[in-house]
């Protein structure tokens, strides 16, 4: 069942202030859904996708974090602000370092209420009835929700953040969601392969140009940094830069000025920049090809995304949000996926991760001959051989690749000693995790 987008799903058991708030969200514009349970707030969002849920924490039948915990995928693109008593302003917080987008403490001004809703929707661009695939990740597994409550975190601050995942992974999607969630979504997010950029386009695509700064330049020309503003530069395959341009952006991290090609006047750089790479970062900083100045300068924090194969329990629901997404305008919508095909998703190794996934079910919903997907639509190679079960070395990598995550985890994240512990060298280790 399609559920119907509204601006704010309202959780207010008390009837006078309940009824006041949704007057005046109402007054603004918004469209605006009351409940007054914990019941009625999971019923009501079976029926409607709110871009906002402004939830108090005490309810007649439950609390606040028991429908932000059960209500699960059905939060999943929904910016959630508490409302809460002094005595439970922890409570709160807590909530909000696991992933929720504010709180408000009773008695608040309903003027500053409305002040943070319109912020929150601003931030997350989202129009009446509109839906971004950016807004969030889907997930389901304690690991990615660390990550996305991390991501909003490091989101309000002005640092850099540099993160690492395997291609397909969701990289640009971290980095669009630090831009909405961090207050400049008003401004630009630009992304940027380094790979793609010639060394003699280099200067003048990141600083850009005076008049006559070299031949061909007639008029003056604004470079990427420049163009962001107080926005995102997105800055992919930070790996693949040129060294030349890798001392130069150092530099601009560290002065936070730069200047256009045959320029002197000294321009601040009033953005943030989020890099990411698909890369061994220990082999790419031993063999140069990232420099030690600019890692350290974009390090300020440092994210891992997860690839798809170790968050098995998001492939299923992950799957089915994508077909709702591509499937929609089909004549043989709703989609559904067989027992069968189920099977081999959660068999499969994904080494392109989400992005084969979305590029899987794009194509079964374009070509699909019936709403129920089998194992022919999702992995048509197939067509014609038996499906084999995962093979002993495969299982082999799996064990060991656990068994290294697990150290990793027991030596809270430290790398050399984890690699010390199992016997191996780092570089070992680093490609064992990899394979």
């Amino acid at each position: 069942m399609k559920r119907e987008a509204i601006d704010v799903l309202l959780v207010e058991d008390d009837g006078v202030l309940g009824g006041a708030v949704a007057q005046r969200l109402r007054l603004e514009s918004l469209s605006v859904h009351w409940v007054q349970t914990m019941a009625q707030a999971l019923q009501s969002l079976e029926k409607h996708h709110p871009a906002l849920m402004l939830c108090d924490i005490r309810l007649p039948d439950g609390t606040g974090i028991e429908i932000y915990r059960r209500a699960g995928k059905l939060l999943w693109e929904t910016d959630v602000i508490f409302a809460t008593a002094y005595a439970e302003i922890q409570q709160a917080i807590e909530l909000v370092k696991s992933g929720a987008t504010d709180y408000l403490v009773k008695p608040y001004d309903i003027n500053e209420l409305v002040r943070r809703i319109k912020t929150t929707l601003s931030r997350a661009h989202l129009p009446q009835g509109i839906r971004t695939p950016f807004r969030s990740f889907h997930y389901e597994s304690p690991e990615m929700a660390r990550v996305i409550s991390n991501l909003k975190r490091l989101a309000k601050g002005s640092f850099s953040i540099l993160l690492i995942g395997e291609s397909g992974t969701g990289k640009e999607m971290a980095a669009r969601l630090i831009h909405e969630v961090s207050g400049r979504a008003p401004a630009p997010f630009i992304p940027v392969c380094c790979a793609d950029i010639s060394e003699a386009a280099l200067g003048s695509r990141f600083f850009g140009s005076e008049t006559g700064a070299f031949p061909g330049a007639a008029v003056q020309a604004t470079g990427l940094l420049e163009q962001v503003g107080t926005g995102t530069l997105f800055l992919d395959e930070i790996c693949e830069m040129h060294p030349k341009m890798q001392v130069l952006l150092a530099r601009v991290l560290q002065d936070g000025r730069f200047q256009r090609l045959g320029g002197t006047e000294s321009i601040p750089f009033k953005g943030r920049i989020v890099a990411a790479t698909n890369a061994d970062l220990h082999e790419a900083l031993e063999s140069g090809q990232l420099r030690r100045d600019l890692y350290y300068r974009l390090q300020n924090a440092q994210i891992t995304i997860p690839p798809l194969r170790e968050r098995i329990s998001e492939i299923i629901p992950l799957a089915g949000h994508l077909l709702e997404s591509y499937g929609a305008n089909s004549p043989l919508a709703p989609f559904s996926i067989s027992s069968e095909a189920k099977r081999i998703l959660l068999e499969h190794q994904w080494p392109g991760n989400v992005r084969e996934l979305m590029n899987r079910i794009l194509q079964a919903c374009a070509l699909a001959d019936d709403s129920i997907l089998g194992t022919h639509d999702l992995f048509p190679e197939y067509e014609g051989h038996e499906h084999q079960p995962p093979s002993l070395s495969r299982v082999r990598e799996e064990a060991e690749r656990e068994e290294i995550e697990r150290v990793i985890a027991e030596c809270g994240g430290r790398i050399g000693e984890a690699a010390k512990a199992l016997g191996i060298s780092r570089t070992t280790l680093w490609k064992r995790r990899r394979r």
